[in-house]
């Protein structure tokens, strides 16, 4: 466990142990990821594409993944995480209370599951830094004057029906909105230079009233309907 105090080059965090897990194990280990994602993408395009075979395969990687993953070695947690990213719906993530990863099949017709050059790459630009699962605020306490931040929440619902922030068991609801900006706060008074991204909603805009808010265009895997797949979000800075 890090203590206050500790400083690093360059630290990234996030409160999902499986997605922390796949990213030391790449850093550290990506022949061995690479090798079994590749025997996964065999196994898969054995199969018809869109056939009940291929998606019954795709069904038990999901049910290894959500029964063993408290077992699983750092490899297999790691192939795993990035084969039902490659072939279930959308590429989204969404885990139940219970952890248990709940997207279903997606139709693809020639994925590409095991992307080896960049795999390696990845690993390469891991080396020397700090990846650690904890909390955003207890990394955010090590940030000092000068320093840059990146913070990249659960975006927040821009629709009653749009809300997807089942990324860990806990969610990520309005209460946690409001003291993410908070910590921006803190950090802006703190002299550090931060980049904060969301979705363009009042209450965002609300929350981060008299920092610099620009307007973006980006890629929502989320919608059945592919046009509607570009939306609005927005970059937040506390400089120009």
């Amino acid at each position: 466990m890090m203590s206050i105090g500790m400083r690093f080059d360059a630290c990234l965090s996030d409160t999902n142990t499986e997605l922390i897990t796949a990213y030391n194990t790449i850093k550290a280990n990506p022949k061995g990821v690479i090798e079994l994602l590749q025997r996964y993408e065999r196994e898969y395009k054995a199969y018809q594409p869109h056939s009940k075979k291929q998606q019954e395969y795709y069904f038990q990687l999901r049910a290894a993944r959500n029964n063993n993953i408290k077992s699983s070695n750092g490899v297999e947690i790691a192939a795993l995480f990035i084969m039902l990213n490659k072939t279930g719906y959308n590429g989204a993530y969404r885990v139940n209370r219970n952890g248990g990863f709940n997207i279903p099949p997606g139709k693809f017709k020639n994925p590409l599951i095991c992307d080896s050059s960049n795999l390696e790459n990845v690993s390469k630009a891991l080396a020397g830094t700090t990846i650690l699962t904890a909390d955003y605020r207890h990394v955010m306490e090590n940030a000092q004057k000068g320093d840059f931040v990146y913070l990249d929440p659960p975006y927040d619902p821009v629709g009653s029906t749009a809300s997807f922030t089942a990324y860990t068991p806990n969610g990520f609801g309005r209460e946690d909105q409001v003291q993410l900006a908070s910590v921006f706060r803190k950090l802006s008074d703190r002299v550090c230079f931060i980049l904060l991204s969301n979705s363009d909603t009042p209450s965002i805009r609300e929350l981060y009233s008299g920092f610099n808010i620009k307007e973006v265009k980006a890629r929502r895997a989320m919608n059945c309907d592919s046009s509607k797949r570009i939306g609005q979000e927005l970059l937040i800075s506390n400089y120009s």
